[in-house]
C-alpha cells in the first residue's frame, strides 16, 4: 500500500478512519469508475486542488475530503513516478552518449598542440579567458556583418547586395530545401533584430509550382478543420472542470482529423482554448494588420518577440481588393519570464473572406523536418480567428488556439502550471491583449488632449502621440529583452535565481554599447492587484528602486492608455532630497540634477506590466516635442511583469507571480567589451536581488 495517504498505488481505493483505526482495522472502500472516471479527469487538467476544489468533489461524488485528498496524493506519487521512470531511461542513454563523447574530446585535447608554435595547449583558465574574448569578438562582427548587410540593401535595393553574397539564411528558413523570399522574391535580407542565430549557409530560390501547391493544400485543410471548430461547439467542445473555460475534446477531435502526434515524449501535451470578444476597430483594419508581420509584433507586444513574412502567394492586390491571401511566416513567441521558454513556429497563414464582412484566418506549421526551426518543441495545429464586422467601427472575434507541446521540463517549476493551463499562450491571453492594445490604439489617434489626460510638459496632441509612441517602444524592447537568448550568458548567475546576459548593442533607438541584462521570478503571496498597487505607490518608491533612493518621486504626467485607471503612460520625476536644521527631509528647489523617468503600465485579467526607462531633462524634452521622431531617442528600459499563478480565474485573488528585469550599460564604448568581465555582472547580479529583498521586505512575505 501506498505510505502518502492510505490509499492503492493506483488511487482507486481508499481507507477509511474513526473506529476501524481505533481497532487497528482499517476498511478498505473501492472507488466506483464513474468516480475514478472523474477524479482522472480534473487530475489531468489540475493535479493540486485547493480545499475549495477539493470540497466541491465531495460534493459531486459524494466522498469524504481525506479520500479526495488521499486519492490526489496517491495519483501523484504515481505520475511522478511514471514520469521519472520514462525520464529516467532517457537521460540514462543520453548519459552514456555525452560519456562517450566526453572520453573522445578529453583523447583528443590530451594530443592537441598549439598551431602557431607547436607547444602545448592552454590550460582551463587560459581557455575559459580566451573562449570568452572569443564570443565578445563574434558578437561584434556578426552586428558589423549585419549593419553593413541592412546598409547597402537600403541604398542599393534592386541590385546583388552583400546581403546576397554573404547572407545566411537560418534553418528555421529553409524547409523542403527551399528558402523563402520576402514577398515573392528570391532574396533574404539579414537583419540584427531578427531571429536566432545563424546555422546556414544557402543561395535562396523562388518557390516550385509543387511547393506552392503543397502550400495551398495545407492552408485550405487547415481553413476548413477550423470552419468547423468555430461552427461545431456542441461536437468538439467540453467545459474544463477547473477553471470553467472549453477545450477540445481529444477523442471527438481525432475522430474527425487523424490528427499524428508530433512529439513522442512522455512530457509531451496538447494545449486547446478559445474565446470571443468585442474589440472598437474595423473589422478590414484589424485583418490587415494580421497580415502584416510588423502590425502583428505591434498589436502583440507582449506575446510576439520576433516576427518574418518569409513568403506572400496571391495575386499581390490589397487586402480590401483580395479575399484569399497566403503567407509563409516565421514567428517567435514569449511571455512572462526568461524562465519561460520561447516558441518558435514556422506557419502557414492563410486568409479567406468567407461572406460579405467575415473572414477567416487560420495558422497551421509547416514544418517537414524539425531541424528547420531552432526550438523544435512546439507544433501549431489548425489555429486562428473568426473576425467579423459589425456596427459602428467594432469587430468581434473569436479565437482558437491549438497547440502540441513538449516545453513542460524546460518551463520553471514556478510558471509550470501557468505555462501548461490556459493561462499560459492560449487563447485567453490572445484575446486579452487584442483588448487592451485596440483601446490604445483609439486613443493613441485622438489628436488633441482629451479630459482624461493632465500633464505639465505635453501641451499639444501631436506631442502626445509622439509620447505614446515612445511608451509602446519601452514596452516592445523591455519584452524582447526578456527572451535573454543568443548573447554571452552567465549560467553560474543562475544558482543565485539570477539570469544574467551580456550584449553588443548598436540598434537604433538604445544607447551603444555593452549591456547586462538580468532577472528574477520569485512567487509572492498576494494577488496580482495588491503587488501592483505597491509597485505603483510613489511614497514608498524610494525604499526599493536604486533611482529613487533618498529621493522625492512625483508624477508630472499622465496619459490614459485604457479604460481602466490602471493603464497609462506616466512621466515620473524625482527630486534629490536635501537635509534641514531640525533634520527633516525636504526636495530640493533646483531641477538641474532631477531624474525624468516615463513608466508605461497596465493591468488586465491575467496580470500585468509596469516598465519605465530614465531619461534627463534634455531627452525628454525631445520626447514631448512634436518635431523629432521617437524611434531615435535612446531607451534602455527596466521593469516588472506580474501574473496570476494560474491556480485563479483572476487577478483579484490567488498568488502572484513576479519577474523583475533590469538593463544597465556597463560600457558606452564597444571596443571596451573585452574588459567587461564577472565583476561587472555580480555588480548587477548584487542589485537586482537587493531590490527582490526590499520588495518582498516591503510586502512583509520575506520568506516567499
Amino acid at each position: 500500500m501506498d505510505n502518502d495517504g492510505g490509499g492503492s498505488s493506483s488511487g482507486n481505493e481508499q481507507y477509511t478512519s474513526g473506529d476501524a483505526k481505533q481497532n487497528g482495522k482499517r476498511t478498505c472502500h473501492r472507488h466506483t469508475p464513474q468516480q475514478i472516471q472523474i477524479l482522472e479527469a480534473y487530475f489531468k487538467e489540475c493535479p493540486h486542488p485547493d480545499e475549495t476544489q477539493r470540497r466541491q468533489l465531495c460534493q459531486e461524488l459524494k466522498l469524504e475530503a481525506d479520500q479526495i485528498k488521499f486519492w490526489f496524493q496517491n495519483k501523484r506519487t504515481q505520475s511522478k513516478t511514471q514520469d521519472e521512470r520514462s525520464t529516467n531511461i532517457l537521460l540514462r542513454g543520453e548519459n552514456e552518449a555525452l560519456q562517450s563523447e566526453n572520453e573522445a574530446m578529453l583523447d583528443a585535447l590530451r594530443n592537441v598542440i598549439c598551431p602557431a608554435c607547436g607547444g602545448p595547449p592552454f590550460g582551463r583558465e587560459g581557455r575559459e579567458h580566451n573562449l570568452q574574448l572569443l564570443r565578445f569578438e563574434n558578437a561584434r562582427l556578426k552586428e558589423n556583418r549585419d549593419r553593413l548587410s541592412n546598409f547597402v540593401n537600403n541604398h542599393m535595393p534592386n541590385e546583388p547586395t552583400v546581403g546576397d553574397s554573404l547572407a545566411y539564411v537560418p534553418s528555421h528558413q529553409i524547409f523542403d530545401g527551399i528558402s523563402y523570399g520576402i514577398n515573392g522574391s528570391n532574396r533574404y535580407e539579414p537583419s540584427s533584430s531578427y531571429g536566432p542565430q545563424p546555422s546556414q549557409i544557402i543561395q535562396p530560390r523562388p518557390l516550385s509550382e509543387t511547393d506552392i501547391s503543397l502550400l495551398s493544400e495545407i492552408a485550405a485543410s487547415a481553413v476548413e478543420e477550423l470552419k468547423r471548430l468555430f461552427l461545431t461547439e456542441e461536437q468538439f467542445w467540453v467545459k474544463s472542470c477547473i477553471d470553467g473555460t472549453y477545450v477540445i475534446d481529444t477523442e471527438s477531435y481525432e475522430k474527425f482529423s487523424h490528427a499524428v502526434k508530433h512529439f513522442s515524449s512522455t512530457t509531451a501535451h496538447v494545449e486547446s482554448s478559445k474565446d470571443v470578444t468585442v474589440v472598437p476597430i474595423e473589422a478590414i483594419n484589424l485583418v490587415e494588420m494580421f497580415l502584416d508581420s510588423e502590425k502583428w509584433k505591434e498589436l502583440f507586444p507582449t506575446i510576439v518577440n520576433k516576427a518574418k513574412t518569409i513568403h506572400v502567394l496571391g495575386s499581390g492586390l490589397p487586402i480590401r481588393e483580395n479575399c484569399n491571401v497566403l503567407q509563409v511566416i516565421w514567428e517567435q513567441l514569449h511571455i512572462l519570464s526568461p524562465l519561460v521558454p520561447a516558441r518558435e513556429f514556422m506557419i502557414v497563414r492563410c486568409c479567406q473572406e468567407i461572406e460579405k464582412g467575415l473572414w477567416i484566418i487560420a495558422d497551421v506549421s509547416h514544418r517537414p523536418n524539425f531541424d528547420f526551426v531552432n526550438n523544435a518543441a512546439c507544433y501549431k495545429r489548425p489555429s486562428g480567428c473568426l473576425i467579423q464586422a459589425l456596427p459602428n467601427a467594432h469587430s468581434k472575434v473569436m479565437w482558437i488556439e491549438h497547440v502540441e507541446v513538449d516545453h513542460k521540463l524546460d518551463t520553471h517549476k514556478i510558471y509550470r502550471d501557468l505555462v501548461s493551463g490556459g493561462s499560459g499562450y492560449g487563447a485567453k491571453r490572445w484575446i486579452i491583449t487584442l483588448e487592451r492594445m485596440c483601446e490604445r490604439m483609439a486613443l493613441s489617434s485622438i489628436r488633441t488632449l482629451p479630459p482624461s489626460d493632465w500633464s505639465d510638459v505635453i501641451s499639444t496632441g501631436e506631442a502626445r502621440r509622439s509620447v505614446m509612441k515612445l511608451g509602446e517602444r519601452i514596452v516592445k524592447n523591455f519584452n524582447e529583452m526578456l527572451t535573454m537568448s543568443g548573447k554571452v550568458d552567465f549560467p553560474q548567475q543562475s544558482k543565485n535565481g539570477v539570469r544574467v546576459s551580456i550584449r553588443m548593442n548598436n540598434e537604433a533607438g538604445q544607447p551603444p554599447g555593452i549591456v547586462v541584462s538580468a532577472s528574477s521570478s520569485l512567487s509572492i503571496p498576494l494577488t496580482p492587484l495588491q503587488v501592483f498597487v505597491f509597485l505603483q505607490n510613489l511614497d514608498t518608491r524610494q525604499q526599493w528602486d536604486i533611482l529613487s533612493y533618498g529621493t522625492v518621486v512625483n508624477e508630472i504626467a499622465r496619459i490614459a492608455t485604457g479604460s481602466s485607471e490602471t493603464n497609462c503612460l506616466t512621466i515620473l520625476r524625482v527630486h534629490p532630497m536635501q537635509e534641514e536644521n531640525n533634520d527633516k527631509l525636504v526636495a530640493e528647489d533646483s531641477s538641474k540634477d532631477d531624474i525624468l523617468m516615463l513608466q508605461d503600465c497596465y493591468m488586465d485579467a491575467l496580470g500585468g506590466m509596469i516598465v519605465y526607462a530614465p531619461m534627463d531633462m534634455a531627452t525628454m524634452d525631445f520626447a514631448v516635442s512634436d518635431e523629432v521622431d521617437p524611434s531615435h531617442i535612446p531607451i534602455l528600459p527596466s521593469g516588472f511583469i506580474i501574473s496570476s499563478d494560474g491556480r485563479r480565474s483572476t487577478v483579484e485573488d490567488g498568488g502572484t507571480l513576479l519577474t523583475v528585469a533590469f538593463q544597465i550599460l556597463v560600457s558606452g564604448n564597444a571596443p571596451r567589451s573585452r574588459e567587461v568581465n564577472e565583476k561587472s555582472v555580480d555588480t548587477v547580479s548584487s542589485l537586482i536581488s537587493s531590490t527582490v529583498q526590499r520588495i518582498k521586505g516591503l510586502l512583509n512575505c520575506p520568506q516567499c
